[in-house]
């Protein structure tokens, strides 16, 4: 979807409407509240599957069809890793292992109460390994599980399992203390990348692809400019208005442990629970069971470094929006810096803010904005509260999924986008990554639903695990270095092949298609992995015939 290019008056807000124009806007937002299609919304709601021009011949051959990105000439051949008659077997024998009384043991104990609750199941609050980050009714509910990395022992793998199994995040401060106390400041990761550059590769780049919060633009500044704003800032000089300028996926040719070893090694070795996160051996981590034959997914790690604001903004606030990943994920904050503002700059913030925030009122809602201040027909709900992290975090639940994506498309409208435009269309509000709800759209949101997120800060050194199938956001509350990587668990294994499936029906040009993961190959291996383990005897027989087929 292309959305119009806006200059710098309609970005901050500077926009005059006429009175007609805010009765049409209060017609339409009206008409999209009510259920009624607005701005082509609703006709993406239910967009065609990719797979139904795949047909079969009288044969039973299916020809590679043009429309769908084929040759229009090959005829497609259905593979089989494994010959039939072995996956039978491999099948009953799974089961066999499953009804068995040392599977039902290990899974009853995943799925006991936790040391964290007492007796009558309700949150130990005075525990010092839960967080609140919630206030929902369910009281249980409310608590993170937070240990301290440093004083992780064996048993604790267990108590993270419990909270895993039921989809809840997890959150493990002091990563750090555990490494070498290598520097993650970026200028410092520059110079080493510049070192290895004159010694050794020849590809990367000085100029770096950005994105600009405000207008979602990409553009390119030289990397060493950036690290220096990471610092220090960059005000717009006309408007003085924080330029929030995101870096992603970087370094953007390669993973992390091959253009900067060092900090690739520091990262893994700050890895809480490797049983699930090691990239290379845990035996926990599905997505390590692939043969070393099979094209592995790009799973990381990869750095984001981004500047942020402690306040909310409104417009242009250094964001990740809602998304949800296709795999497991835990994203390590290693670096924060704090960009200086005085007395001045936040006045003329605080005036931008107004300016947006009732252009907002007439564009969006059709309100006239002193009537919004007279009747309080809008809620007032702002994000000013004192935070200290270097990230805010919204997680929500795998079982407010269905209900979330039903608010976003009745007030998409209410939304804006690219160059500050209102939301035009609406094809999954989730994996669109089109939203962010401020903290005025989480209270109504909870108001209507009764849906609420798990919301907390993320410190430096803490490491955050996100479950499959968790919709989240993040807005940066100062300048940030994250380094994220992505896992498979054996407890999120339902939960990734359902977004394959969601996935495979978005359009082909949908930029969400980009993501593969792979995970039935990745659950099979890992199930031959198991069961040969368990049937020592399938070693000589059933494992070597598998793996020359």
């Amino acid at each position: 979807m292309e959305y119009k290019a806006r200059d710098m008056d309609y970005l901050f807000g500077m926009v005059y409407m006429t009175n007609k124009d805010v009765a049409e806007s209060l017609t339409r937002h009206t008409a999209c509240i009510n259920g009624n299609s607005c701005n082509d919304m609703a006709a993406f709601e239910n967009p065609p599957s990719p797979m139904v021009l795949w047909e079969a011949e009288s044969n039973g051959s299916i020809r590679c069809v043009k429309g769908n990105g084929g040759c229009d000439g090959s005829v497609l051949k259905l593979k089989c890793m494994f010959p039939e008659e072995k996956l039978v077997e491999l099948a009953s024998i799974a089961e066999r292992v499953v009804t068995g009384d040392l599977f039902a043991k290990v899974t009853t104990s995943k799925s006991n109460p936790c040391s964290c609750f007492d007796h009558s199941g309700k949150s130990g609050t005075d525990s010092k390994t839960l967080r609140k980050a919630a206030n929902r009714a369910e009281e249980s509910d409310n608590y993170l599980y937070n240990p301290v990395a440093t004083g992780i022992q064996d048993d604790d793998l267990l108590h993270f399992q419990m909270h895993w199994a039921k989809g809840e995040p997890v959150v493990v401060s002091d990563v750090l203390d555990r490494t070498s106390d290598l520097s993650w400041e970026p200028m410092v990761m520059w110079r080493a990348l510049r070192e290895r550059i004159k010694r050794k590769v020849k590809d990367e780049q000085f100029d770096v692809n950005l994105i600009d919060c405000l207008d979602g633009c990409e553009m390119t500044m030289n990397i060493h400019k950036f690290f220096k704003g990471y610092t220090i800032g960059i005000p717009d000089p006309k408007t003085q208005w924080p330029k929030m300028l995101k870096l992603k996926d970087w370094p953007p040719t390669s993973s992390l442990d091959q253009r900067l070893p060092r900090h690739g090694a520091e990262f893994i070795s700050a890895l809480p629970f490797p049983e699930y996160t090691d990239p290379r051996y845990g035996p926990l981590n599905l997505a390590v069971k692939l043969p070393a034959d099979v094209k592995k997914p790009d799973l990381g790690p990869k750095c984001f470094i981004a500047y942020g604001f402690s306040r909310e903004l409104g417009r242009g606030d250094s964001v990740t929006k809602l998304h949800c990943d296709m795999a497991d994920a835990v994203n390590i904050l290693t670096h924060t810096a704090e960009v200086p503002s005085d007395g001045c700059h936040l006045r003329q913030i605080e005036k931008f803010k107004k300016s947006m925030r009732d252009h907002d009122d007439q564009e969006l809602y059709g309100i006239d904005p002193q009537e919004r201040n007279r009747s309080g027909c809008r809620s007032k709900a702002s994000d000013e509260a004192l935070r200290t992290g270097g990230a805010l975090w919204d997680i929500f639940r795998r079982e407010d999924y269905k209900e979330l994506q039903a608010y976003l498309r009745k007030h998409a409208i209410e939304f804006r986008h690219a160059y500050c435009n209102p939301v035009q269309k609406v094809i999954h509000p989730i994996h669109d990554q089109t939203f962010y709800l401020t903290a005025e759209h989480k209270e109504n949101l909870k108001e209507e639903c009764g849906i609420e997120p798990w919301t907390f800060e993320q410190n430096l050194g803490e490491a955050v695990f996100i479950p499959a199938g968790c919709p989240h956001q993040v807005r940066n509350l100062k300048s940030c270095v994250k380094v994220a990587l992505d896992f498979v668990s054996p407890e999120s294994i339902d939960e990734c092949v359902k977004l394959t499936k969601e996935f495979r029906r978005l359009p082909l040009d949908h930029k969400a298609k980009e993501d593969k993961l792979e995970i039935k190959k990745m659950a099979l291996h890992a199930l031959v992995e198991a069961i040969t383990f368990l049937e020592p005897s399938w070693k000589g027989s059933f494992l070597a015939e598998v793996l020359v087929c």
